[in-house]
């Protein structure tokens, strides 16, 4: 690929805008070959390949490039064509929306009748993936590296772009999807779908609701989408009023034999995003603040590089700079994905501290973690906050503090109850791989922490991240280059406590 983008760069740079039925420029594209040392036959043969192409549309060229031809240019006629077998496409490692191992044409347009949305095709990097609406994947094929590539990998990308032209515009292509909340939404979904089948079966009177079998102590009619990203994912209600409120997490707790898995999820939540004087002010402890400001004093001396005292930070001639002590010096690093986005937060935040100790982490494997349940009060309420939202000392339900957390990893089953044929209530259960939990302060009867597997037990956890960054000691210490986030045990690195 790089090979062939050099030459079309010096095609470019020769002639301007390329115009491959311009005898002018090919009379340069073969000048170009010579002097790369092509020999005259391969010259003719490949230009001869270059105007049989010319009879397919531009815009089918452009789409077998992107779905894996770029190396391969003197076969786009052939693929375009049909010359070669179509042949299934894996669905590669990890989770999928589907289970099976591979899949043909017909199993890709059988697969994707099942959603009533538009699905995804990505092309960015090496693997080109079928998605969901959710953004799941559901096959993909892994672009050849190879100069000579198989019969075999000509059959998947035709099989590839028969699916693609077959699709037309139900299918939205792009280079890649923002990382998301695939799972929840389709989860989300799902239950608003199916409650939506329930609530005119009692001609749209209130249902108690029922968790597992457990009254909720609520009647619900309605399903409420929850807007933005507060930590409830769903809300169920009367009409457009919510009074119960649900976070989501995909993925098994435990397996069919009952044994416990590690965390399904990456993180409860990001300390960056409520670690502020609201946050504390919330929780009405100030030991929160000290517990927090002690692990990241801790983790500071960790950081790749140290300037203490820094006043200023500037870009000049394409570096960074940092002002200490009235003179400008070169910052340590000049890693553009640490200062990316993190050098106007400085430059703001330095109009609040005025002067910071900074610590650069420009490292990746930094990471460093602390238990929270033998922190006293202060590691109690962190954990909570993070689990249910950070109005949870407050005790009231709502989108920063839920009711329940569910978790699983298939459809939750949803049922309604009835009593004499009526319908009375609704209840919703995990499978038997998932997991629920209820907030204690409104459902369980008082203020008790809810019991962890150990691979769910929650740590203090921080990470090299690229453009993020933490503030702390009233900005007087700051990390870039580090997330400050609350996770799983088993998704933080043992071995690294502080």
């Amino acid at each position: 690929m790089r090979y062939w983008n050099k030459i079309l760069k010096e095609w470019s740079y020769r002639v301007g805008v390329i115009k491959p039925k311009d005898e002018k420029h090919i009379y340069q594209l073969q000048n170009i070959l010579t002097e790369q040392g092509w020999s005259s036959f391969v010259i003719k043969e490949f230009i001869q390949n270059l105007n049989e192409q010319r009879e397919i549309p531009a815009e089918d060229v452009d789409l077998l490039i992107k779905l894996g031809m770029a190396n391969s240019t003197d076969k786009i006629s052939d693929v375009y064509n049909g010359i070669y077998k179509s042949l299934p496409l894996s669905k590669g490692s990890g989770e999928t929306a589907f289970k099976k191992s591979e899949y043909n044409l017909n199993d890709l347009k059988l697969y994707t009748t099942k959603f009533n949305k538009n699905i995804f095709l990505t092309t960015a990097g090496s693997v080109k993936k079928i998605r969901s609406p959710y953004g799941i994947r559901i096959a993909q094929l892994n672009v050849s590296k190879s100069s000579n590539p198989s019969k075999a990998y000509f059959g998947k990308v035709y099989t590839l772009y028969q699916f693609v032209k077959s699709m037309g515009s139900k299918l939205e292509i792009r280079d890649k999807l923002a990382p998301g909340i695939g799972y929840e939404k389709m989860q989300v979904d799902n239950m608003v779908s199916k409650m939506k089948s329930i609530f005119p079966m009692s001609d749209s009177q209130p249902l108690q609701l029922h968790i597992d079998g457990k009254d909720m102590k609520v009647d619900i009619n309605s399903s409420i989408k929850v807007p933005g990203s507060p930590k409830a994912d769903m809300a169920l209600g009367q009409g457009n009023k919510a009074n119960f409120w649900i976070s989501y997490k995909h993925g098994d707790y435990i397996d069919r034999s009952g044994k416990e898995l590690p965390a399904s999820f990456q993180q409860y939540g990001s300390l960056k995003s409520f670690f502020t004087k609201q946050f504390t002010n919330k929780a009405r402890d100030a030991g929160i603040e000290k517990l927090i400001n002690d692990f990241l004093d801790k983790c500071k001396s960790k950081a790749t590089h140290v300037i203490k005292d820094v006043t200023g930070v500037k870009e000049e001639g394409g570096k960074i700079y940092l002002e200490v002590k009235k003179k400008w010096k070169e910052a340590p690093s000049q890693n553009p994905k640490i200062w990316g986005k993190n050098k106007t937060w400085l430059e703001n935040s330095l109009k609040k501290a005025k002067k910071t100790n900074l610590h650069i982490v420009d490292k990746s494997g930094f990471s460093y973690r602390r238990a929270l349940l033998n922190q006293g009060e202060a590691g109690k309420k962190i954990t909570m906050m993070s689990i249910f939202g950070e109005d949870y000392p407050t005790g009231k339900s709502g989108v920063n503090n839920v009711d329940c957390l569910l978790q699983d990893s298939a459809a939750m089953d949803i049922e309604m109850m009835t009593n004499d044929d009526i319908a009375v209530g609704i209840n919703i259960t995990p499978g038997n791989t998932g997991h629920y939990m209820l907030n204690p302060k409104i459902h369980g009867g008082g203020d008790t922490l809810p019991s962890f597997t150990k691979n769910y037990e929650p740590y203090l956890v921080i990470r090299f991240t690229g453009e993020m960054n933490i503030g702390w000691n009233g900005g007087k210490d700051i990390f870039i280059g580090a997330r400050f986030l609350i996770n799983p045990a088993s998704q933080s690195k043992d071995g690294t406590d502080i």
